[in-house]
C-alpha cells in the first residue's frame, strides 16, 4: 500500500486510527472470559472452548465421576464352596471367608453335638456355606470324604443354630473278579480295575490270621472274589462286605464265605464252616515292607555288632495306624528307654504283645482292647534309624516268631442250625465266581441282583 505523504492531514489520521486499534486489542486479551476464567491453559492454540449449559441451582455436575456403590442390602447372599487341604480345618476354612470369631466358636459348639471335628476331619473334605452380607453364616454343611452319605448340617435359627446329622442310603452292587499273581497280590488287584482298599480287606479282614501275605504267595496263585460295591446315585462311594474269597496257591489254598447268622454275628468261614478268626492277627497295620524279621543272630545297625532281633519291624509313614492283634488289656502305655514311646498289651493264656518307636500313644494303661483296636502310631522314638513299628510276640516271658504263632489253634465251629443256610450262601456265591470266567463283571453283578430273597446275606 502506499503511504500519503507525512506533512499531508490525512498521514497523520491514519497512523492514529492503526494506534487506537491495537490499544483495543491489547485490553480485550488482557481480560479473562467469563468461559474459560476457572479454566486450566489451554495449549492447543487452535482449540474451541464450548461454555457448559448452567445447572438448576443446588445440583453439582461432576465429570467422568462414577455414582457410588450402593450399600449391600441385608437379603444379599454369598455361596461358597471349599475343601479342606492337607492342613485345612473347620476353624481355617471359616476364618479364610472373614466369618467372625464369636460366630465361629457358636457354629463348633453346635457342631460338637453330632461330629467331632477334631477326631474325624480328613483333607479332602468338603465345606458349603451360605453367609449374609454381614458374613453371619446362614446353612453350614460338611460333608466327610470318608462318609459322604453321613453329611452334618447347621442351619441358623433366630440367634442359634441346630445341627443334625443325615445319612443317605447307599445301594450295593455285587461284583465277581478273579485274579493271579505275577508279583504281588496288591498289583493284581489293581490290575483288575481295583483298589487297595479291597486288597487290604481280603489280607486283613478275611485271611488276616491264616494266610501270610509276605511270605507264601507265589507267582501264578488265583484269588477270586465276589463282593460289595456300594455307590450313592452312580457315584463309587466304598467297598462293602467281601462275600467269597478263594485262594488257590502253591503254598497256601483256603476259602472264605462270609455268613451273618440271624443274632446279628458275622464271620468268615472255609468250606467246612470253620471260623477263619484265630488268637491272633498275622500283622499289626498295614504295610507294603518288612524291613528286618524275627532273627535271633542279626547284626543290629546302630551298635554294629549280632544282636538278636526278637521281633518283627514293619517299615511305614510316620502316623500310620497300629493295631492289636488280640484282645487283651493295656499293662504299659508310654517311654520304655530304647524301645521309645511303647504300648503292651497282656493276652490269655501267657501272651503278651509290644509295640514300641510310636509317635503317639492311643491307648492308657489298665485299658480293654479287642482285636484290631488301634494303640499307636508309627514314629521312630527310641532307638530307631527311621520311622517304623517294632513288634514282639512273647509267650510265657519268652520272645517268639509272630509268623508262627496261630499254628496248631482250633477255631469254632459254626452251630449246627445255620449249616444249611450257609452251605446255600456258598454254593450261590461260587456259582457266581465261576460264572465270572465266562461273562462280564457287571453281567455278574447284575445277575446278583436276582439272587433267592430267602438267601441269608448281609
Amino acid at each position: 500500500m502506499r503511504l500519503p505523504p507525512r506533512s499531508s492531514i490525512a498521514f497523520w489520521g491514519l497512523l492514529a486510527c492503526l494506534a487506537a486499534i491495537t490499544l483495543a486489542r491489547v485490553d480485550l486479551r488482557s481480560r479473562p472470559s467469563m468461559a474459560t476464567a476457572n479454566a486450566d491453559p489451554v495449549e492447543d492454540a487452535g482449540a474451541v472452548i464450548v461454555p457448559l449449559a448452567e445447572s438448576p441451582p443446588g445440583i453439582v455436575e461432576v465429570a467422568d465421576v462414577p455414582p457410588p456403590e450402593p450399600e449391600p442390602s441385608p437379603s444379599i447372599r454369598y455361596h461358597i464352596a471349599d475343601t479342606l487341604g492337607r492342613d485345612g480345618s473347620i476353624y481355617l476354612t471359616l476364618k479364610s471367608h472373614d466369618v467372625a470369631e464369636l460366630e465361629i466358636a457358636q457354629l463348633g459348639q453346635a457342631l460338637a453335638d453330632v461330629f467331632d471335628a477334631k477326631r474325624d476331619t480328613r483333607p479332602g473334605d468338603v465345606v458349603t456355606m451360605v453367609l449374609d452380607s454381614a458374613r453371619s453364616v446362614i446353612r453350614f454343611e460338611y460333608t466327610p470324604a470318608r462318609e459322604p452319605e453321613r453329611p452334618v448340617l447347621l442351619v441358623r435359627e433366630g440367634g442359634s443354630f441346630q445341627a443334625s446329622r443325615r445319612v443317605i442310603e447307599l445301594s450295593k452292587r455285587v461284583w465277581a473278579i478273579e485274579v493271579t499273581i505275577e508279583d504281588n497280590l496288591s498289583n493284581a488287584i489293581a490290575a483288575a480295575g481295583e483298589g487297595d482298599a479291597l486288597t487290604d480287606f481280603v489280607v486283613d479282614y478275611v485271611f488276616g490270621s491264616v494266610i501270610d501275605f509276605h511270605r507264601e504267595p507265589r507267582k501264578g496263585d488265583r484269588l477270586g472274589l465276589v463282593f460289595e460295591r456300594l455307590y450313592m446315585g452312580d457315584r463309587f462311594i466304598r467297598y462293602g462286605n467281601v462275600l467269597l474269597a478263594r485262594y488257590e496257591g502253591k503254598v497256601a489254598e483256603e476259602l472264605g464265605v462270609y455268613y451273618e447268622d440271624p443274632m446279628g454275628q458275622s464271620q468268615y468261614y472255609d468250606a467246612e464252616g470253620q471260623s477263619l478268626e484265630r488268637m491272633f492277627m498275622l500283622k499289626p497295620m498295614q504295610f507294603r515292607r518288612i524291613s528286618s524279621r524275627f532273627n535271633r543272630k542279626r547284626f543290629h545297625p546302630v551298635l554294629k555288632r549280632n544282636l538278636p532281633h526278637l521281633g518283627t519291624d514293619y517299615a511305614a509313614a510316620p502316623g500310620t495306624d497300629i493295631w492289636a492283634t488280640a484282645k487283651g488289656h493295656v499293662t504299659v502305655a508310654g517311654w520304655n528307654g530304647s524301645y521309645g514311646k511303647m504300648v503292651e498289651v497282656e493276652h490269655p493264656n501267657g501272651y503278651r504283645t509290644r509295640y514300641a518307636h510310636l509317635s503317639r500313644i492311643l491307648v492308657r494303661k489298665g485299658q480293654r482292647v479287642d482285636k484290631r483296636k488301634l494303640v499307636g502310631q508309627v514314629g521312630s522314638t527310641g532307638r530307631a534309624t527311621g520311622p517304623h513299628l517294632h513288634y514282639e510276640l512273647i509267650h510265657n516271658d519268652k520272645q517268639i516268631d509272630p509268623a508262627t504263632v496261630n499254628r496248631g489253634d482250633d477255631a469254632p465251629i459254626l452251630a449246627a442250625a445255620y449249616r444249611d443256610a450257609f452251605e446255600h450262601n456258598k454254593r450261590y456265591f461260587t456259582r457266581l465266581l465261576d460264572d465270572s470266567r465266562r461273562a462280564p463283571p457287571a453281567a455278574i453283578a447284575d445277575a446278583a441282583h436276582r439272587r433267592p430273597a430267602a438267601l441269608t446275606t448281609p
